[in-house]
C-alpha cells in the first residue's frame, strides 16, 4: 500500500496544531521550516530549547540549543552528528510520507529520556548504530 506524501503545507501545518508550542520561525517557500520552543518530554525533565528542521526530501534535522551537558568523566555527548544535530535515526528509517510532528518530534522524546538516563547513570540504553563508542558503556 503506497502512503501519500503530505505536502509541505500540510507539515507547516500540522507542526503547529500538534506542537504549538513549537513557533515557526522560519519557512522558504515550499523548501525549509524552522521551528523554535521549549521542549519538555515529561514531567520530571527540564524544559530543553529545541530547534527543528524540516525539508522535503531529506530526513528532518534537530539541535537542543539548551541546556544539554556532558557528564562528568564522559568526552562528548552520546548520538550527536558531527553538525551537533541528534542522531534520531538512520538511513531510510525516516520516509516522505511521514508527518514531522506525528514521528520526528516523538523521537526528540525517547533521544532525550535517553540522554537524562545517560546523565545520571553513565550508560546509553537507547541502542543504535553508535552504541560501541566509549560514551555509551557504564564507566
Amino acid at each position: 500500500m503506497q502512503r501519500r506524501e503530505p505536502t509541505f503545507d500540510e507539515q507547516v501545518y500540522r507542526m503547529g496544531i500538534v506542537w504549538p508550542g513549537l513557533t515557526l520561525r522560519k519557512r522558504v517557500r515550499q523548501v525549509e521550516a524552522v521551528w523554535v520552543g521549549e521542549f519538555r518530554p515529561s514531567p520530571k525533565s527540564v524544559n530543553y530549547r529545541i530547534r527543528v528542521r524540516f525539508r522535503p526530501a531529506w530526513c528532518p534535522d534537530v539541535q537542543i540549543l539548551a541546556p544539554l551537558e556532558i557528564r562528568e568523566g564522559a568526552t562528548c555527548l552520546p548520538h550527536i552528528n558531527g553538525d551537533g544535530s541528534l542522531c534520531l535515526c538512520v538511513q531510510d528509517e525516516w520516509q516522505s510520507w511521514m508527518y514531522v510532528a506525528d514521528y520526528f518530534v516523538p523521537w526528540i522524546s525517547s533521544w532525550l529520556y535517553f540522554y537524562e538516563v545517560w546523565y545520571a547513570t553513565g550508560l546509553w540504553l537507547g541502542g543504535g548504530t553508535h552504541a560501541n563508542k566509549p560514551e555509551h558503556r557504564s564507566e
